[in-house]
Parts: structure tokens; C-alpha cells; sequence
């Protein structure tokens, strides 16, 4: 059903992080198709009760910033579905249960990295936690003494997070010139208008301030459902950066940079002393190899999805 006659899918008509509207179809399929009905099954734990017949996916690539997302985005009817009634909130447990160490040394890692950059004792050191879930990175940037403020759309997650000290704000509540560190983590993939959020956050951010996105690096997925024209032969780690209805924009790092660069941002390419510094776990083999690889990765030869920006 069209939920009685209100929408459920708006169309894009331009890219969302450069506005050209110069874009080549990637794949294109019915929500009705055996392959989609069946992964919002899966996915979603036959809690996707509304039919989306009628409706299409469909994937396109900027020409311009190479930019890959999808033309078709939930309206605000349906994200509303989607994130309170098809991903329960109830899943803080769930979550808890499957983090690991190593889960924990990361979030660490960052929040050791932002105190030495900026070379000021935590307490003064203002950060901002956009989109934080159930506040994992948020906890532990308090832990550390830094001042902490959130913004998150879930109800139960923002009462969650006042329960714990946490700083909870709507977005057009946030002060300009305020943070030194915007954390972003898992948010672009799911924002239907990315280069006006980025934007919006710009201004509360200061002059030599940070902002970090992660987001899914989409590379593996977009060149398989390219070649295969087949949603039914991907993988699940392979649906997962182009998830239908969930993760609108498909970013690589070339697309991630070229959002960045539409508001004046640019990579930074942090020192190894100050990476190496702030990490743990070097006496674990496996984990001293990745310790060692990922600044290569992300800084050096920069192929990741996670990247931190500054100000050009």
C-alpha cells in the first residue's frame, strides 16, 4: 500500500553533495522484486509490514563528483517507520553483548588523538557527538574529562543519554564557533541532503576545529552490483554500504572528500607520532598489525571512508 495515498519514496533530482544533475544509472529494481522483499525480510526481521509496491531502487552515480546514491529516499512517514518501529531501540543490550576490546581501544583512540591535537587540557576541549546512538564514542570522550554535548533524533536514546550527564541538544539549538571536534559516526550514509547538514555543522564548529565522518566504504559493493545487475548475488557485507532505504549515499573516498571540498573542508593528514601515540594494544600481534597499517591507510595513501577534516 502508498499508506493512503501519502508517499513513502521522494525523488532526488539532484546529487545531494555536489547538486549536479549529470548521473549514470548503476542498477535499478523493483521493492517488489523476490530479491529486495527478501533482504527487507531478513533485514529487518519481518517487521517491514509496509508494501512498497509500485516503488523503485534505484542506484545512480554522479558524473561530476562520482558520488553514487540513491534517486528514491523515505519520506518522513517512512523514516519515522524505519527507525522506530523496523530497528526496535530496544537494542542497547544486543549491542553491548557483541562489543569486544578491541571495540573499546578504537573509541580510545580517537578520543586520545583529539586531546593531544589540540594540546589543551580535556576539561576545555568542547566536542560535539552528532547522531550518538546510544553514545558509546560519548561515553568515553567524558571519561576522558573532555566537555561533551549530543544531538540524536531517537527519543529513547536522547532519555538514555541525559540519564548519564550527557549534554543533549536539537540541532538548530547548536552555538556557532562552539566545538573544536565534530564526531560523526555512521551518520552521511543516511542523510537525504548531506551537503546542508555538513554545512550546518560547519558553523559550530571553531576556526582550527575538526569534524570526523565515518561512513561505509561502498568501493566492493558498487563495482559487484555494476557487473552483476543481480541484488540477489551480493553478500551481506556487500549490501550493507548501499542498503536499501538506509544508507542513501554510497560514499568512496573520492566522493567523501568531494563533499567535504563543496564546503571548504580538506583531509587532514595527522602525524604518525600523534596516531601511534594516542593507540593501545601493541602487544597483541594481530592488533599491532592493524595498528600499524591504518594510518597507512587512512592518512598516507587514503583509500578509507573514515577521515578527518579541517578547515582549508
Amino acid at each position: 500500500m502508498k499508506s493512503n495515498n501519502i508517499p513513502l519514496l521522494q525523488i532526488r533530482e539532484h546529487c545531494p553533495s555536489c547538486y549536479s544533475t549529470e548521473s549514470v544509472l548503476i542498477y535499478s529494481d523493483s521493492f517488489s522484486s523476490h530479491g529486495l522483499k527478501k533482504y527487507l525480510d531478513m533485514q529487518y526481521r519481518g517487521r517491514a509490514l509496509i508494501n512498497l509496491e509500485g516503488y523503485t531502487y534505484k542506484l545512480i552515480q554522479c558524473t561530476h563528483c562520482s558520488l553514487a546514491y540513491q534517486m528514491y529516499v523515505p519520506t518522513c512517514n517512512l523514516l519515522s517507520e524505519i527507525y522506530n518501529v523496523w530497528i526496535p531501540n530496544s537494542a542497547r543490550e544486543e549491542l553491548q553483548g557483541i562489543r569486544t576490546l578491541d571495540y573499546y581501544r578504537y573509541l580510545s583512540e580517537q578520543v586520545q588523538f583529539l586531546i593531544q591535537y589540540f594540546k589543551e587540557s580535556p576539561n576545555l576541549i568542547s566536542v560535539l557527538d552528532f547522531g550518538f546512538g546510544w553514545a558509546e564514542w560519548a561515553k568515553m570522550a567524558m571519561a576522558y574529562g573532555c566537555d561533551v554535548t549530543g544531538v540524536e533524533l531517537s527519543q529513547e536514546r536522547r532519555e538514555y543519554a541525559k540519564s548519564i550527564g550527557l549534554n543533549v541538544l536539537d540541532i538548530q539549538e547548536l552555538p556557532p564557533n562552539q566545538f573544536h571536534f565534530i564526531n560523526t559516526e555512521q551518520v552521511f550514509e543516511h542523510v537525504v541532503e548531506p551537503r546542508d547538514l555538513l554545512a550546518r555543522l560547519l558553523v559550530s564548529l571553531r576556526t582550527n576545529g575538526i569534524i570526523k565522518i565515518s561512513v561505509p566504504k561502498s568501493d566492493g559493493s558498487l563495482r559487484k552490483i555494476k557487473k552483476t545487475q543481480d541484488f540477489t548475488l551480493l553478500a551481506q557485507h556487500e549490501i550493507v554500504p548501499i542498503a536499501p532505504l538506509e544508507h542513501v549515499n554510497c560514499y568512496t573516498y573520492k566522493s567523501l572528500v568531494a563533499l567535504a571540498n563543496t564546503v571548504g573542508l580538506k583531509p587532514l593528514h595527522p602525524s604518525f607520532h600523534k596516531l601511534y601515540n594516542s593507540s593501545s594494544g601493541w602487544l597483541d600481534t594481530k592488533n599491532a598489525f592493524r595498528l600499524i597499517a591504518r594510518p597507512f591507510y587512512r592518512h598516507v595513501f587514503p583509500k578509507s571512508t573514515f577521515i578527518y577534516f579541517i578547515r582549508v
